[in-house]
């Protein structure tokens, strides 16, 4: 095993819980019961997971960089807020059906958030000359490689874990996606940024603790994925990255 793993698997032990936490937190957006704030949301929380994976790996991040390793691909709000505006009501009508949904989507959510959080930990960890992929590349290249590797992955390893966990665990997924949503309640309609962080950072530690038991027993379902299956995930992030760069 080469010095990069060793100190990747180090590192990942020590942070591997908040990584979980956050990739959960993300998962639970699309039950929030509250309509158009879920990109919002899930916005914040994505900015948090990477200004934790840069504290736990000594790194205090700029803005610039937070926003460019966690900036999503695609329309992002706009197209949600449009899908949120047509698809809400709805809900009432097919409530079965989009109760489904919502968990599928939910349980996809966190499979790739956990990616994600992999990949840009991995962007992070200081190499042997001292410096990192985002020293190397940049923040926003990074953030977009580790994007595309996301998208064209297979996560069907780590998904089969999380969902498995999920079907186990709705009734304290639901309570915090509740908790969520009674705090943003009070800002729908008029939000700014600043105030659904608050909103949010309220309740987040009585969040946490909803779905501590959650995190806990989907940790033990990841010790089952195969290695292999995330060295594959940073061997083609090194390769885009490469690409890129000629």
């Amino acid at each position: 095993m080469s010095d990069e793993q060793n100190a990747l698997q180090a590192s990942g032990a020590g942070d591997q819980r908040s990584l979980l936490t956050y990739a959960v937190f993300v998962g639970l957006t699309p039950l929030i019961p509250v309509p158009v704030l879920d990109d919002v949301v899930k916005g914040y929380f994505r900015r948090r997971l990477v200004r934790a994976l840069g504290a736990a790996r000594g790194r205090a991040l700029t803005e610039e960089e937070v926003a460019g390793l966690a900036a999503e691909g695609g329309d992002g709000c706009l197209r949600g807020c449009a899908v949120q505006a047509v698809v809400y009501p709805l809900k009432k009508v097919f409530r079965k059906v989009f109760y489904f949904l919502e968990w599928k989507r939910a349980a996809d959510l966190t499979s790739q958030t956990y990616h994600f959080g992999h990949l840009v930990g991995y962007a992070l960890e200081r190499r042997a000359d001292g410096t990192t992929l985002v020293d190397l590349r940049g923040a926003a290249a990074v953030g977009a490689a580790v994007e595309a590797v996301c998208r064209e992955a297979p996560i069907k390893p780590v998904e089969r874990a999380v969902g498995g966990t999920f079907r186990q665990s709705h009734k304290a997924l639901g309570a915090a996606a509740s908790l969520l949503g009674q705090s943003l309640r009070r800002v729908t309609g008029r939000a700014s940024g600043a105030e659904v962080a608050r909103a949010i950072e309220e309740v987040e530690p009585r969040e946490a603790r909803e779905v501590e038991a959650v995190v806990t027993r989907l940790q033990r379902s990841l010790a089952s994925v195969p290695e292999e299956h995330f060295r594959d995930l940073r061997r083609r992030l090194d390769e885009k990255l490469q690409s890129s760069s000629q």
